[in-house]
């Protein structure tokens, strides 16, 4: 039932937002990044779970309109083995939703569909991911609460379930922001999804990015990390281009 709701109101959203810019005469800008980043494995950024323990390239193209709407192609590929070998670490992810503001309050909602472990093989398998996260910029940090849902489809072999989370986020700006240090922190609940054991537990990121030109950034380390059960990082480096 959460599931219906988040994608109904993230339906909702889109038909409201495609509406009000039907009404404009003027064509809305579009922003396009595209990242591509190498890492040391693959861990599930909602619980850490391990779904690769090879090293993976991780390529995301994200569109943004000036009305909120996004849509996100991501998409992981092992280093070892074929791309279509079963493996978690190969992976294609099909996002689509609105970031905005409520009431002075930052707003993301979206609904992605995870394509894995056999890529192009839509419905084998495959989970659904459905995500809400409202936020509040204060003088020091950023806090943000999140709701996320996995609803597996028929032979995914994987549990679904929901987590909510807390998270208190900080960039820290070096030599005119030409160097930025971006840390977050979360409190975790996860009710057990994909296998997970249902607790609580710490997780954060932490990272070093160069920003060389207004359209290049440089992330010289990215690391993200999961405390609970069986504690584990993920470390990486990579670039991402604005368009």
């Amino acid at each position: 039932m959460k599931t219906i709701i988040v994608n109904i109101a993230t339906a909702l959203l889109i038909l409201n937002r495609v509406a009000a810019e039907e009404t404009q005469t003027e064509p809305q800008p579009v922003s396009v990044t595209l990242s591509s980043v190498v890492a040391n494995k693959y861990l599930f950024s909602a619980s850490g779970l391990e779904l690769s323990r090879d090293p993976v390239v991780q390529t995301d193209l994200y569109v943004n309109f000036r009305n909120g709407i996004y849509a996100d192609l991501w998409a992981s590929r092992s280093l070892k083995g074929k791309w279509d070998d079963g493996g978690l670490g190969n992976e294609i992810d099909y996002g689509i939703g609105w970031n905005g503001t409520i009431k002075g309050l930052t707003a993301h909602i979206g609904v992605t569909y995870f394509d894995e472990p056999k890529s192009f093989a839509f419905g084998a398998g495959d989970i659904l991911y459905s995500h809400v996260r409202i936020g509040n910029d204060f003088k020091h940090l950023s806090l943000t609460l999140g709701y996320e849902n996995l609803t597996p489809l028929p032979d995914s072999g994987f549990q679904g379930g929901n987590i909510v989370s807390l998270t208190a986020s900080k960039t820290f700006p070096l030599w005119n922001d030409k160097v930025t240090l971006p840390a977050s922190l979360s409190a975790v609940y996860d009710s057990g999804t994909a296998g997970s054991e249902r607790g609580l537990f710490i997780k954060g990121t932490a990272g070093v990015n160069w920003n060389a030109t207004k359209r290049l950034t440089v992330n010289l380390l990215s690391v993200s990390y999961f405390i609970r059960e069986k504690s584990d990082a993920m470390f990486g480096t990579g670039v991402t281009w604005n368009f």
